[in-house]
C-alpha cells in the first residue's frame, strides 16, 4: 500500500524529490485508509509530505514535539511550518507550550505531555546488556561513548568534512573506551558523515559503526554509556533521564532546553577534548550530573501516551477542530503560561 521511499543522494535536489514521492504515496495512504485523524511526530522534512497530504484530504492533524528551537538545521522552519499546519499540539516542555501559544494558536489545541523519549525509558522495556552482547557484539560492561553526529544543514556544505575529522582526532584520544557510532539522518551531506565514520571504524578495533540499534538497543546501550557525545537531540532529550553526561557539538540543538548535564562546546577538537575530558573524570561535575533532573518528564511520571490518547479520544472531530485561526495571548497570559 505504501512503497518505500528513500533519497537517491544526499544532495538537496535529490532529498527534495524524495519528499515529493513521499507525499504522493502517503496521499495514497490516506486515501485508502480514511483516518480519523494524523499523528506525527517530530520536525524532520518527511513530515511535511506526510502532513501537505493530510491538510488537502481535510485530515486533522496532531503534532508531537512543536514549539522547540534547533537554529542550526532546517527542521527549525519544518517544525514551526508543521505548528501551523496542525491542529492539536502536544509538547515536551510548558516553555515550548508557551512559544506556540505565541505564534497564534489557541490555547484549547495546547498540551503539554512531556518527551515520548523519556516515556521509552521509563516505561518501555530496553534491551538488557546480554540482549546488546547477542544482537550486536557491544560489551556495555567496558567503558562505552554512544556517538551520533548529523549534519549542521543550515552549515556551507564543504564544512561537513572539517567537522566530522574534528570530531573523530578528538576520539581518537579515547582509545580504552568502546565507542559505538550510529549512522546520521539522511539529510544533505549525510554521505559525507558516513564515510568518515566508514573509515575511522576501519582502523581502530574499539570503534563499531551500526546503521541503526533501533529504539530498545540505542537506549539500552545509552543507560550504560559514560557519555554521549555529537549532536543529537538524545543527547538532550533522553541522556539526563539516564543521569548520563551529554557533550552537545555546534549549533544542531541550538535554542532547545537543556539540563546541566548537557556540555555545549564548538566542533573544534581542543573544545570536544576538554569538554569529554570534564563529562569522564570531572568528579564534582558526574555528582551534579547523578542530581539532574530532566525538563522533557514534566509531570515526573512519563506518561507521555496516556496523555495524548487522552486527548485524541476526548477531542470532537468537527468543524471546530480543522477550522484554525489567529488567537494571540494578552501579555498577562504569556506571563503565567503553565504555571
Amino acid at each position: 500500500m505504501l512503497r518505500r521511499c528513500f533519497p537517491e543522494s544526499d544532495l538537496p535536489v535529490a532529498i527534495a524529490k524524495y519528499v515529493a514521492s513521499a507525499c504522493a504515496e502517503i496521499a495514497s495512504a490516506i486515501d485508502y485508509l480514511a483516518p480519523d485523524i494524523l499523528l506525527v511526530l517530530g520536525d524532520r522534512h518527511e513530515l511535511l509530505a506526510a502532513a501537505t497530504a493530510a491538510v488537502i484530504a481535510r485530515i486533522p492533524i496532531a503534532h508531537i514535539a512543536g514549539g522547540e528551537s534547533t537554529e542550526g538545521v532546517i527542521d527549525e522552519q519544518v517544525r514551526h511550518a508543521l505548528t501551523k499546519m496542525a491542529h492539536l499540539h502536544f509538547t515536551s516542555t510548558f516553555e515550548y507550550a508557551r512559544r506556540i501559544r505565541q505564534m497564534g494558536e489557541e490555547a484549547w489545541r495546547i498540551h503539554v505531555v512531556g518527551a515520548p523519549g523519556v516515556e521509552n525509558i521509563l516505561l518501555g522495556e530496553l534491551m538488557t546488556p546480554e540482549e546488546i552482547v547477542e544482537r550486536f557484539g557491544i560489551d556495555v560492561a567496558g567503558p562505552t561513548l554512544l556517538v551520533t553526529y548529523h549534519p549542521e544543514t543550515l552549515t556551507v556544505d564543504h564544512n561537513l568534512t572539517e567537522q566530522v575529522n574534528a570530531l573523530i582526532s578528538a576520539l581518537r584520544e579515547f582509545r580504552d573506551f568502546q565507542q559505538i557510532i550510529t549512522y546520521p539522518g539522511t539529510e544533505v551531506g549525510f554521505q559525507k558523515i558516513i564515510s568518515a565514520w566508514e573509515a575511522y571504524a576501519a582502523e581502530f578495533p574499539n570503534v563499531k559503526l551500526y546503521k541503526s540499534l533501533g529504539s530498545r538497543g540505542y537506549l539500552g546501550v545509552m543507560k550504560h554509556a559514560a557519555a554521549v557525545v555529537g549532536n543529537s537531540s538524545s543527547g538532550i532529550i533522553e541522556a539526563p533521564s539516564f543521569k548520563v553526561p551529554t557533550i552537545n557539538i555546534g549549533d544542531r540543538q541550538k535554542g532547545r532546553i537543556r539540563a546541566e548535564s548537557v556540555i555545549d562546546v564548538p566542533c573544534r577538537k581542543e573544545d570536544i577534548l576538554a569538554a569529554l575530558r570534564r563529562a569522564l573524570y570531572d568528579e564534582q561535575f558526574r555528582r551534579q550530573v547523578r542530581q539532574v533532573k530532566n525538563p522533557y518528564d514534566p509531570h515526573g511520571d512519563g506518561n507521555v501516551s496516556g496523555r495524548v490518547v487522552s486527548v485524541l479520544e476526548s477531542v470532537p472531530l468537527d468543524r471546530r477542530l480543522l477550522e484554525k485561526k489567529l488567537d494571540f495571548p494578552s501579555p498577562k497570559e504569556v506571563a503565567c503560561y503553565g504555571s
